[in-house]
């Protein structure tokens, strides 16, 4: 219920960009569909909207622009459809999540020790 009116609150005034921060967490199945519904139409209706979720199915569903932060850092941008293209090397579909775990596959607290020795 909170991010049901969560939502609601911030959508109310109609405003040209709303962020969004997991506005699927901790939704039944039917609720989340009906939310990442809301935010197609939203953005469909002229709407900048800023999406943060760790659920990567939710963004393959409603983004345009996908931004991967790793480590405070914007590690790679584009749409979900130019970040998930296999390699020409590579057989078979990426997920963005499979592009996630690629490009996170470091940890960043180990490459940290190893520069500073």
């Amino acid at each position: 219920m909170r991010q049901k009116t969560a939502y609601i609150q911030a959508v109310l005034h109609e405003p040209d960009v709303v962020f969004l921060d997991e506005p699927t967490s901790g939704l039944d199945p039917r609720a989340a569909r009906t939310i990442r519904e809301m935010i197609t139409d939203l953005a469909d209706a002229g709407t900048t909207v800023f999406l943060s979720t760790h659920i990567l199915p939710v963004v393959e569903d409603v983004a345009d622009t996908v931004g991967i932060l790793y480590d405070g850092r914007l590690v790679t941008e584009g749409s979900p459809e130019a970040l998930t293209q296999p390699a020409e090397t590579e057989a078979g579909t990426q997920t963005l999540e499979d592009v996630f775990l690629e490009l996170t596959e470091t940890d960043p607290a180990v490459d940290a020790e190893a520069r500073n020795g």
